[in-house]
């Protein structure tokens, strides 16, 4: 079995990286979420995990599967096809080791791709 302590990591990970993604705060995730602000600290800074409850609505809220939060899968609907590609951007996204000003700029330049893709 797998230790605890790295799919908390993971989900924190994870949680982070979509909160960045789509430009916001964890006060605002808190509250589109109906859970106190520092509970979302919590979670991103790998100190606590969701509740069953809590995990459901925040998959539901950034449209992604469970799987993905929970590391099974890195495919944020789980469609399996689309996996490889995901895996490949998360990867080279951790590899590049940004600061926070990078890691903004990369983002807006996915967004803009992902847009130009829809």
């Amino acid at each position: 079995m797998e230790n605890i302590t790295e799919h908390r990591m993971l989900f924190s990970q994870r949680l982070s990286l979509l909160i960045k993604y789509n430009g916001l705060t964890s006060a605002e995730l808190a509250r589109a979420i109906n859970v106190s602000a520092p509970l979302i600290t919590k979670y991103t800074s790998g100190q606590a995990s969701p509740s069953y409850e809590n995990f459901i609505r925040i998959a539901d809220y950034f449209n992604v599967s469970m799987d993905y939060l929970r590391g099974k899968s890195n495919s944020f609907n789980g469609d399996s096809i689309k996996s490889s590609k995901v895996d490949y951007w998360v990867e080279l996204f951790e590899s590049l080791q940004l600061n926070e000003v990078q890691q903004e700029e990369l983002l807006n330049i996915l967004k803009g791709l992902n847009n130009k893709m829809s």
